[in-house]
């Protein structure tokens, strides 16, 4: 039987199967590692009502800036979008725009979808 193996090129699939199954446990410790110091983490942020108030006003700062982050960019995306219409030729600008118009209300539909 291992004379067959060896002649099949089985035993090498046998090791390949055996490193992944080496791979998962590793990776399987990895993640109950990470939930053993997420728990510690969270134990400790619950003793301390101040501290529990500072990390959540912080996360409230960091997404807000996120949007405004946003909010900037899609001002500068249509400010960029008007003034490449203005540089077309003027019997284009009007197709043109209304083809740009129907693009992002369908982009902003499809995310509004997700986000609801």
């Amino acid at each position: 039987m291992a004379i067959e193996r060896l002649l099949t090129g089985s035993i090498r699939d046998q090791v390949q199967d055996l490193m992944s199954t080496e791979d998962l446990v590793i990776e399987a410790f990895r993640e109950l590692v990470k939930d053993e110091l997420k728990a510690h983490i969270r134990s400790k942020v619950e003793e301390d009502p101040e501290l529990k108030a500072e990390i959540k006003e912080a996360v409230a700062y960091y997404f807000h800036t996120k949007a405004r982050t946003v909010y900037a960019e899609l001002k500068a995306t249509r400010a960029a979008t008007r003034l490449g219409l203005r540089l077309l030729p003027d019997d284009l600008q009007g197709e043109v725009g209304e083809a740009v118009v129907s693009l992002f209300e369908k982009e902003l539909g499809a995310l509004l979808e997700k986000a609801l």
